[in-house]
């Protein structure tokens, strides 16, 4: 939860890795008591993609990291362009 107490996204996420996790046990081990075959093109295809859906939640938080750094740099910068210009200010007012 974020300081509004809201719920963030991350968090949301983590409850469905969860119960994807939950899930894909929860059909191997009914798969395995049931003696069922599972089609192997089926079983490559959820493979592939897993992958392709770790792949894009890996950049997915990534870029949200990057996002709030650029944030933060954004904040800085104001704050030293703000302190820049009360020193010209200042040095203006000692000139005259």
């Amino acid at each position: 939860m974020d300081s509004f107490g809201q719920p963030r996204p991350e968090d949301n996420q983590s409850v469905v890795r969860r119960m994807q996790k939950k899930y894909w046990k929860t059909k191997q081990v009914f798969i395995k008591a049931t003696g069922k075959k599972e089609d192997e093109h089926l079983v490559a295809s959820d493979a592939e993609l897993d992958a392709k859906l770790e792949v894009f939640h890996s950049v997915q938080e990534t870029c949200t990291e990057l996002l709030k750094i650029i944030e933060k740099y954004q904040l800085r910068l104001n704050v030293i362009s703000e302190e820049e210009n009360e020193l010209g200010l200042f040095l203006k007012f000692q000139a005259e």
